[in-house]
């Protein structure tokens, strides 16, 4: 089953390497391995998007110890200031499915992040769900995207993959 996990995301990150990197959410979340205040987490978790989550990662079958948490907390408002920056991008989509899915995809990894940050789940659980819900994400953003380029092929679309976060 993990192999299985590791290869989806690995086919998934194939596929949005050709992703619009106009989503300026996707710009700020790409630069957070960059940040060295996170470097206590850098190792357990995607800092990035969940398509960058190793095979060690599945691994840490552990909660976050103390300098951890005060990173998780800090990575966590990072991850809230990259959304909020795409908040004008995601507006041009109107009530799309999309941007809905977004919205409801980002408040569902906060709280996943809340349960590590408060030891209610250990590393490996979180790296887990992460990756099953992109996967999930991924298929019904795809099922989306392709239902609206059909109905309107000019509508401004989060690049596929994208509204995981």
């Amino acid at each position: 089953m993990l192999r299985a996990c590791v290869g989806a995301v690995v086919l998934m990150a194939s596929l949005q390497a050709m992703a619009d990197e106009s989503y300026p959410t996707n710009q700020c979340i790409d630069q957070l391995h960059q940040d060295l205040r996170l470097a206590p987490i850098a190792d357990k978790v995607a800092l990035g998007r969940s398509d960058q989550t190793s095979a060690e990662m599945f691994d840490l079958e552990r909660p976050a110890v103390a300098p951890e948490r005060n990173a998780l907390e800090l990575w966590s408002k990072l991850r809230q200031f990259c959304f909020d920056l795409g908040a004008d991008f995601r507006g041009a989509l109107g009530n799309s499915p999309q941007a809905a899915l977004a919205e409801r995809l980002f408040g569902l990894h906060q709280r996943m992040v809340v349960e590590l940050l408060e030891g209610h789940t250990t590393y490996a659980e979180f790296n887990r769900r992460r990756v099953e819900v992109y996967l999930i994400a991924a298929s019904l953003e795809s099922q989306m995207t392709e239902g609206e380029q059909a109905a309107s092929p000019d509508a401004p679309l989060i690049p596929v993959g994208q509204t995981e976060l």
